[in-house]
Formats: structure tokens, sequence, C-alpha cells
């Protein structure tokens, strides 16, 4: 009996292929829903609105790894997130909030 290597082979790079594009989409998804959540919910009154406006999700792809993220993208944010014992945080609280659903997503489209 011959087994065709080549051919699983290609069917294992089609299918690590297939699923690093599901999870990219998926993780850009999830990033959307914590910059929603951060924009939301963050616990300080708007003085320009910059720092609300520049909240950012996404996902990037590392490797066979997705990495999902939020960010603040003014120069003051990281005094948002971690002075005044971290009253005015928004990045943190909402990845907090959402991880658990975020992962049990990634879990159930790898499968697992």
């Amino acid at each position: 009996m011959n087994i065709d290597i080549k051919g699983v082979l290609q069917g294992f790079v089609e299918f690590e292929t297939r699923a690093n594009a599901a999870m990219k989409i998926y993780g850009d998804s999830a990033g959307k829903k914590l910059e929603k959540e951060a924009k939301e919910n963050a616990p300080w009154e708007d003085q320009t609105g910059l720092s609300r406006k520049t909240i950012k999700g996404g996902s990037q792809m590392d490797g066979d790894k997705c990495v999902v993220y939020v960010a603040g993208n003014t120069e003051h944010f990281p005094y948002l997130e971690l002075a005044n014992d971290k009253k005015y945080a928004t990045l943190q609280p909402s990845v907090n909030k959402l991880s658990p659903e975020i992962l049990r997503g990634m879990d159930n489209l790898l499968g697992r």
C-alpha cells in the first residue's frame, strides 16, 4: 500500500492556512468588541473626546498564535489606566470582562 505523503502534507498546510485565517477574522471581531466595551464604559468625563476616540482594538497573528488587543493611543493613557488607584482605567477592565467569552469563542472555533 502506497501513501501519498505529499498530498497529506499539502492537506495539513491548507488546513493550517484556513485555521489561521479563521483565527484572524475571529481575533479582529474580538478586538473590535473590546474596543466598543472600552469606549462605552470609560469611567471618565470627556474633555476633548480624543482619548475615547483613539481606543482601538484588533488582532495580529504571531506565527500560529492570534494576539487580540485593545489600546489607547494618547500619551496620557498610561495615567488613565494606572494612576489614581486605576479609577479611570477602561482597557484592562474591558479585557477582564470579555476575556472568558473571547477565549470560549476561540476554543469553539478551533474545536476544542
